[in-house]
């Protein structure tokens, strides 16, 4: 009884699968493709939908399509507090980075600083210790901050044998009290 009930739904499921491929008309999706298709769809007056300028596609030395760069982030996970300089008021600030690179390179890199956030935590909180109330409130001290922190961060990731990909460092929230 146990294997008519493990057989048979096995027996329907790859029955079915060949039966669906019957009906299923097989085209490549050019992706193994070196060249790209130089025809384009075409409507019922016979006229090209797809100029032949759109279908020229970069390729790699193995002749495949090179995947389209892409940002890709990382919200650092934990919220920096501190005492601002020239006020002694408190502050409290949260940081994400960001990446932009091909489509596969930025998920990795994204995966590997994760796996570092929490040594990135100490150096930011080491970056952002002489901050003052002007960084905090113009933009131009904000800027100046995120400036800081990304070489700061690419700077540490050198060290770590990691490339220096952060490309851009923003302050998602800060609050001074």
């Amino acid at each position: 009884m146990f294997y008519l009930q493990l057989f048979i739904p096995a027996t329907l499921v790859f029955l079915l699968f060949g039966i669906g491929h019957l009906y299923v008309e097989a085209d490549y999706s050019g992706v193994y493709f070196k060249e790209a298709p130089t025809e384009g769809l075409a409507t019922e007056t016979g006229d090209s939908v797809v100029d032949e300028e759109e279908l020229t596609v970069e390729l790699d030395e193995n002749g495949l399509p090179l995947l389209a760069d892409k940002y890709n982030y990382l919200k650092i996970e934990n919220v920096f507090q501190g005492r601002l300089n020239d006020t002694q008021e408190l502050f409290s600030l949260e940081i994400a980075v960001a990446t932009y690179q091909m489509n596969i390179t930025a998920d990795f890199f994204i995966k590997g600083i994760y796996e570092i956030e929490t040594n990135m935590v100490s150096e930011i909180s080491t970056l952002i210790l002489d901050t003052t109330s002007e960084e905090l409130t113009t933009l131009v001290g904000r800027k100046s901050i995120t400036d800081k922190i990304m070489n700061g961060l690419n700077d540490y990731l050198v060290g770590e044998g990691f490339s220096p990909d952060i490309h851009y460092v923003y302050i998602i929230n800060y609050n001074i009290i």
